[in-house]
C-alpha cells in the first residue's frame, strides 16, 4: 500500500479552526488509511502560542501524529530560525527531510507555501 505522508507546519494548524482544505485534509487522513498526518511538535508549540488551545485540539485529532525532535534536530532547526525562518516552519522542514523510515516521500501540507520557497521542499498548497 502506498502511503501519503503529509507534514502540517503552524500556519496550517492554525488553519484548522475554519480552512476548508485543511478540514477536507483532516476528514480524508480519517477516512483514508493510506494518508498520514504528521505535526513537529515545534509546530504545535507555535501555533499555540498565537491561538492558546491549539495543542489540545491537535491532541484529540487521533489522525495528526506528532513529530518529536532530537538534539542533531534541534540543532538543524536552530539554525533555520537564525536565519530567519519561524520555528513551525524550520521544524516541517526537517521532518520531511529526515524521517527516511516513512518509505515515501513526504510532503509539506501548508497554507504558507512562500515560507518553503528557499528551502527546496516539496509542498502541497492548501489554498487551491
Amino acid at each position: 500500500m502506498i502511503q501519503h505522508h503529509l507534514v502540517m507546519d503552524a500556519p496550517t494548524l492554525l488553519a484548522l479552526s475554519g480552512n476548508r482544505q485543511v478540514s477536507a485534509l483532516i476528514h480524508r487522513a480519517h477516512f483514508e488509511p493510506e494518508t498520514r498526518l504528521w505535526a513537529p511538535v515545534l509546530s504545535v508549540l507555535e501555533a499555540d502560542a498565537e491561538h492558546p488551545g491549539i495543542a489540545e485540539h491537535v491532541g484529540q485529532l487521533e489522525v495528526i501524529h506528532t513529530v518529536d525532535l532530537d538534539y542533531p534536530a534541534v540543532l538543524a532547526v536552530a539554525q533555520m530560525r537564525r536565519n530567519g525562518t519561524p520555528i513551525g516552519v524550520a521544524a516541517a522542514v526537517h521532518a520531511v527531510r529526515h524521517l527516511p523510515e516513512w518509505g515515501a516521500d513526504a510532503l509539506i501540507a501548508t497554507v504558507d507555501p512562500k515560507a518553503y520557497e528557499d528551502h527546496r521542499v516539496p509542498c502541497l498548497d492548501l489554498n487551491r
